[in-house]
């Protein structure tokens, strides 16, 4: 008896990369409608970012569903997620509704 060949980890990678853009990209759509504008400024100037509250590196290792939903996503708009990811301007949500409650941003000194 002949036992099937097992899938190429080429194949698995590829699967496993089109899953996680498959969840960012609706992640991203839900997140969009909640946050027609940025969250910190209210501008709409320019393209609107996703930001993730808890970082990728923290939650590295754990399933795309879990890094990318929307107690954990925010919209920002170019300048102000630049300023987040440069950690000039600290988010951190108010609430246990992550970021679908209140967001407070605070400038660092």
């Amino acid at each position: 008896m002949l036992l099937p060949k097992p899938r190429s980890h080429r194949l698995a990678r590829a699967a496993k990369k089109a899953h996680r853009k498959r969840v960012i990209r609706r992640i991203r759509e839900q997140v969009r409608q909640r946050d027609l504008r940025c969250r910190h400024c209210g501008g709409t100037e320019g393209r609107l970012e996703m930001h993730e509250l808890r970082s990728r590196a923290r939650l590295r290792g754990r399933p795309p569903e879990e890094i990318f939903n929307r107690r954990n996503c925010l919209m920002l708009c170019s300048a102000c997620h630049r300023a987040v990811t440069e950690h000039r301007l600290i988010a951190s949500p108010t609430g246990e509704a992550g970021a679908d409650g209140d967001v407070d941003f605070k400038e660092r000194a």
